[in-house]
């Protein structure tokens, strides 16, 4: 066997082997610089993944581009008095993934939303929004991604980059600088995302979106909400204690957020337990609420999930004084530090996510609905169902009463509304001026007799009590409640039947029943009637 060493062959080999060792060295370079200390193999099939997902992204530009041409798609116009906020965590390849929305689904939500005129704009813009510094287009929205995973950003940032979308990532720090981590995005990468233009990021806190434990037997307790265990001194940290803990976390997580990256970190999204499957041990009430107070001391505004409290649209601060009922309202109804959120579910198409935004955006007067599907009707407490022209409302067994309220009706102000109910028991409540479901003005009917009452925040006050006999159980009964200017009126078959000269704010509607007996009250709504008030609305009776 004859093998060639001559010195030719031998500078060859030796001028192959140099250039392939500068090839692998640029490479490993290449990939700290981006990707950190993201194992290799690992960041090969991300990066292949992202490249396939943005050619993807590229051909459905083209075809968006083709759509726009030969016809109009829903191009936002004017200005909107609210905007919505979505939450996101991961987007995955599994289908079977509960927890998380597939990206197929995603690119079906994206899609459908940018043919009917969303644009999903940068945390920049909608801070200076809800600081009264900027308008923003009609069907603006923000989109939001919390953890700061990988598979936050490497199936998204295709598509935003192909419908010209925004998105803001909130970061767990500690999480990031995880050596080798294959889950969350590293420091490099982070920066590398920044300098797309299409994100920004916020605080998900230091390191508080983790178990830690709550009592000598280590139950898990959120880090938030509840008093952590001390095992060296055998007790619970004092109320004093926690709230150091979480104001040491909070600030911690923007100082180095902000020294990391070289931008703002202005907003916070509260990790209170919803989202990190721990259920805690509850063993501080007062813990959320403190939370809240540090994290509004240390950022401009705090991000949680709705609760079916309020409406789902945010809105600016406003620095004109009230000057009437509704001025009055868009006070009660801004972000002043709480931004709400709608977490988009893993089984939400591109329809029904567009239904559910459309459903939040304001309604025009006159207004209808037959229940023949949901406008948007939120279940403050309570089981209720639309269906089949008829919206059936349930108290649940261990409840007394059921709410709902009307969501893109919280911009109304004089107006009067008539339901058409089956009412066969316990009480009924027709609601006006809602801000939330503890804020509203009502009309209470029961047999013989209506109130009329206001409730703040939960403190109630009766301003009216008149005794009528022509109210009774029906099962085709027509309450109504009429507010305008100052004046809030009660309506029994349309006719006027008690009135209040105490309104001090206007709102949106809702209905509510309620009996002394938990799981009794019941009401099915037929169909409902909203018009701009004028006197001819009621007649006395």
């Amino acid at each position: 066997m004859y093998i060639d060493i001559s010195p030719r062959k031998i500078v060859f080999i030796l001028v192959l082997a140099f250039l392939l060792m500068v090839s692998v060295f640029t490479t490993n370079v290449e990939k700290v610089n981006y990707f950190g200390t993201t194992p290799f193999f690992y960041t090969i099939t991300t990066a292949t993944k992202y490249a396939l997902n943005s050619a993807v992204a590229d051909i459905e530009k083209t075809t968006l581009f083709a759509q726009s041409f030969f016809s109009r798609s829903g191009t936002s116009t004017g200005v909107e008095h609210g905007i919505p906020v979505l939450t996101y965590h991961r987007i995955v390849n599994d289908p079977n993934d509960t927890s998380n929305v597939p990206i197929t689904t995603f690119r079906d939500q994206m899609q459908t939303l940018k043919n009917a005129g969303w644009q999903a704009i940068s945390l920049e813009d909608f801070e200076a929004y809800l600081k009264g510094e900027k308008e923003l287009p009609d069907r603006s929205f923000l989109m939001t991604f919390d953890d700061g995973a990988k598979e936050s950003f490497y199936p998204a940032d295709p598509i935003l980059q192909a419908y010209d979308y925004h998105a803001a990532l909130y970061v767990i720090v500690a999480s990031s600088e995880t050596p080798e981590s294959t889950y969350y995005l590293s420091p490099q990468e982070l920066k590398w995302i920044l300098k797309t233009g299409r994100w920004s990021i916020g605080s998900h806190s230091f390191d508080g979106h983790r178990p830690y434990p709550a009592d000598a037997e280590g139950n898990a307790g959120v880090f938030f909400s509840d008093r952590l265990w001390l095992p060296d001194q055998a007790r619970l940290e004092t109320p004093d204690e926690f709230k150091s803990r979480v104001t040491n976390d909070l600030a911690h997580a923007k100082s180095a957020l902000q020294e990391t990256y070289g931008t703002p970190v202005d907003t916070f999204a509260f990790p209170l337990g919803n989202e990190t499957n721990i259920t805690g041990t509850a063993n501080f009430p007062e813990g959320a609420s403190t939370t809240a107070s540090v994290a509004r001391s240390i950022y401009t505004f705090g991000f949680l999930q709705t609760n079916n409290q309020g409406f789902t649209y945010n809105f600016p601060v406003s620095t004109a004084p009230a000057t009437d009922v509704a001025s009055e309202t868009k006070n009660m109804l801004a972000s002043d530090f709480i931004v709400r959120r709608i977490h988009v579910d893993h089984d939400w198409n591109g329809a029904r996510l567009l239904a559910i935004l459309e459903n939040g955006h304001e309604k025009g007067l006159p207004y209808q609905d037959d229940f023949s599907r949901d406008n948007g009707w939120i279940t403050a407490w309570g089981k209720t169902d639309i269906g089949r022209n008829n919206f059936t409302l349930n108290a649940a067994s261990n409840m007394t009463s059921v709410s709902s309220f009307l969501d893109g009706s919280e911009l109304w102000s004089d107006y009067s509304l008539d339901f058409s109910v089956n009412w066969n028991n316990g009480y009924l409540m027709a609601m006006g001026d809602v801000t939330n479901s503890k804020t509203y003005d009502a009309c209470v009917f029961s047999p013989g007799q209506v109130k009329i009452q206001s409730s703040v925040n939960g403190e109630l006050q009766t301003l009216a009590s008149v005794s009528n006999p022509k109210i009774q159980y029906s099962d085709n009964a027509s309450p109504g409640i009429r507010v305008h200017g100052s004046t809030i009126e009660c309506a029994w078959n349309y006719g006027a039947v008690a009135d209040s000269y105490a309104r001090t704010h206007a709102g949106g509607i809702g209905i509510q029943a309620w009996d002394d007996i938990p799981g009794i009250a019941q009401l099915q709504v037929r169909s409902l009637i909203v018009r701009p008030f004028t006197a001819s609305s009621t007649v006395t009776q």
